[in-house]
């Protein structure tokens, strides 16, 4: 029996995919950071990363989604069949077109990527090698580099799963140290391990009542308040904290706010975040080549961010629904 649609899930999902929108658009206008600000701010309260913030809110709801739509007689197979369906084939449809338009528009872009690195982007992990440091040059240009990190936790979900049926806060203590420790030591590049506790956080809060969704986010802020007095902890740590406290408050303001056009909104916005995800970056980073950053208006800046809305929704859309055509005739011409 298929589970009612949880309107808290559709609006934090939004609420992450408007983060990271956000935050790559500040960096292409402002040079990577290098020129001031005009519209939005990158940084958070306790000196938070807007675009660590996105990524978290994304980990969090990735983990509480996959939990709350498992089946009660979870199939290993099957979920990994189904995760491979739902990432590549439009991953790899939205690699095609973009990498045909800049190999022609710019002739010798990739010309430092090694051919052996094409089997990271046919993996889905292109992005996520060069900000590991793997690779100094990939055929990445597509998606982001957090693609790779989630698609590490779609391999751990079963083990995740199994401990989250069987001892809940153990498994949970289990995610915070093992991922804190590995993080802190930085085998991982910082770009899986504190993710590992974040995605966790999601299966755990999704089958809690609202209580003890409360208790477990006031024990995640006495944690940031003890870090704003001691000022020594590592920033994505903090960063997991602050999204672990606003994750909860999103999920208990929904209550408020879940009425029709707010909920087909961020329906709508979780419809095609996917699609969104892999070919904004594309567009804002195409869209500010004409422009002159250094003498850009705060009027022009707020049109152009309407301009990279725009474009984005309907690549996205387009994606979408020629995704859906590739994959009809795909299986026509399998199956007939």
């Amino acid at each position: 029996m298929k589970k009612p649609r949880l309107f808290y899930l559709d609006l934090i999902r939004a609420v992450a995919l408007i983060s990271i929108l956000i935050i790559h658009f500040n960096a292409s206008v402002t040079g990577y950071f290098t020129l001031p600000h005009q519209l939005f701010t990158s940084t958070l309260p306790f000196g938070i990363y807007l675009g660590d913030f996105g990524s978290t809110l994304f980990f969090i709801v990735s983990g509480a989604s996959l939990c709350y739509t498992a089946p009660e007689h979870f199939e290993t197979v099957s979920f990994y069949k189904k995760r491979f369906r739902a990432v590549y084939p439009m991953f790899w449809l939205a690699w095609v077109i973009c990498f045909s338009i800049r190999f022609v528009a710019r002739p010798g872009y990739y010309a430092g990527a090694r051919t052996i690195t094409l089997i990271l982007t046919v993996l889905g992990l292109d992005n996520f090698a060069v900000a590991a440091g793997w690779v100094g040059q990939d055929f990445a240009c597509v998606g982001e580099w957090f693609l790779g990190s989630i698609l590490f936790l779609y391999l751990l979900f079963p083990i995740l799963l199994y401990g989250y049926r069987k001892h809940p806060w153990l498994t949970f203590a289990v995610t915070c140290a093992v991922g804190s420790s590995i993080h802190l030591a930085g085998w991982d590049a910082r770009l899986v391990a504190i993710h590992l506790p974040e995605f966790f956080f999601g299966m755990l809060v999704v089958g809690l009542s609202h209580r003890r969704q409360i208790l477990l986010a006031a024990a995640a802020a006495v944690l940031l308040a003890l870090q704003t007095l001691l000022g020594a902890w590592d920033t994505k740590i903090v960063c997991a904290l602050f999204g672990a406290v606003v994750f909860v408050v999103l999920v208990i303001a929904a209550d408020a706010i879940a009425f029709g056009p707010v909920k087909r909104l961020c329906a709508l916005l979780g419809k095609y975040s996917y699609a969104v995800f892999l070919v904004h970056h594309v567009i804002i980073l195409r869209l500010v080549e004409g422009f002159d950053l250094g003498a850009l208006s705060r009027r022009d800046t707020a049109l152009l961010f309407g301009a990279y809305l725009v474009f984005t929704a309907l690549a996205s859309a387009t994606l979408y629904w020629l995704d859906g055509k590739v994959r009809h005739g795909f299986s026509s011409l399998l199956h007939g």
